[in-house]
């Protein structure tokens, strides 16, 4: 039942998502007959098996993947226009990622979560209007489709986003964290979180230390999920929401996976926090692009159960 207070309420919704198809998961192992089992369950098949159990399907596929860049900004932190030309870039085609998307027939949106207003910092960013921001964020899975990839732009946004990571968790697990990253970025984290005081729980540390991209990208997961749509993720604000999702709920992003990372300092502290990207190399070319080529891998683990009955014709 619904309290009618924002965050108690997102959090009955967190404690009612749907679970995995696991029988759809097994289902697709054993039409993976030919296909040698590895030992530590990774690889293709195991990926295969995470899009089945989402998908609900044995046959897991990827003919309908849409990517979403939310787009935001913070005071002091870049020039708000830049956010907004490269949107309009995006909507025109003329940026790395709509290269990729166009040669993987992948759909392709940029989300504004008000890139024009930056974000105010140092202020604790009221409980109405940062759920507003989630719901907003809910917007980036309308398409629904067979997968959906999440991205973010804006300029400033790893430091809000580590701040928001590390300060949702206990004081004891802190200085592991920021370990992941340069000493100057961490004393500056530190100082933000004395300056702000410590949060009540992970949503608390959202409007203490976040902006709309991260708020928004917690929306996007939620709305995933509700779907049973699996999610690729990229970047410092998809990191720093799937990370309160799961102290919120452990299970929240288990329909979720890192594509890539661009940044020594991000593939440190994913790790960390238990993420490996599906690509090993950075992509390093925008917004997106990680998504973009991690697609094909994917695909590739969809294939399995069709390889003995190639094998078999072939021979």
């Amino acid at each position: 039942m619904l309290t009618g207070r924002p965050f108690d309420d997102l959090k009955v919704i967190l404690s009612q998502l749907p679970e995995a198809d696991n029988c759809a998961g097994k289902k697709f192992r054993t039409a993976c007959v030919g296909v040698p089992p590895r030992a530590d369950d990774s690889g293709l098949m195991q990926l295969g098996a995470w899009l089945a159990s989402w998908q609900g399907q044995e046959r897991p596929k990827l003919k309908d993947v849409h990517l979403c860049v939310l787009a935001s900004s913070y005071k002091g932190e870049g020039d708000p226009a830049d956010v907004l030309s490269y949107i309009a870039d995006i909507a025109k085609g003329r940026t790395p990622v709509n290269l990729l998307c166009v040669e993987r027939g992948l759909g392709l949106r940029a989300l504004e979560m008000a890139p024009q207003l930056p974000h105010e910092t140092g202020v604790v960013w009221p409980e109405a209007e940062c759920m507003a921001a989630i719901a907003f964020g809910m917007e980036a899975s309308a398409s629904g489709g067979d997968l959906l990839g999440l991205a973010s732009l804006a300029p400033g946004g790893m430091q809000h986003a580590l701040a928001t990571i590390v300060a949702a968790h206990a004081p004891q697990d802190r200085e592991s964290l920021l370990a992941c990253v340069a000493p100057e970025v961490a004393d500056k984290v530190r100082s933000a979180i004395a300056n702000m005081g410590e949060p009540s729980d992970p949503l608390d540390a959202l409007c203490r230390f976040g902006g709309r991209e991260i708020a928004g990208m917690v929306g996007a997961m939620i709305a995933a999920r509700s779907q049973r749509l699996p999610v690729i993720m990229g970047g410092w604000a998809a990191l720093a929401a799937a990370t309160l999702l799961t102290l919120l709920v452990p299970s929240a992003t288990d329909h979720v996976r890192l594509a890539a990372v661009d940044d020594p300092a991000l593939r440190a502290l994913a790790s960390a926090l238990g993420h490996a990207p599906l690509i090993g190399d950075s992509v390093g070319v925008g917004p997106g692009c990680g998504l973009a080529v991690s697609v094909p891998l994917l695909a590739a683990a969809c294939m399995l159960p069709d390889i003995p009955a190639r094998t078999a014709r072939q021979g």
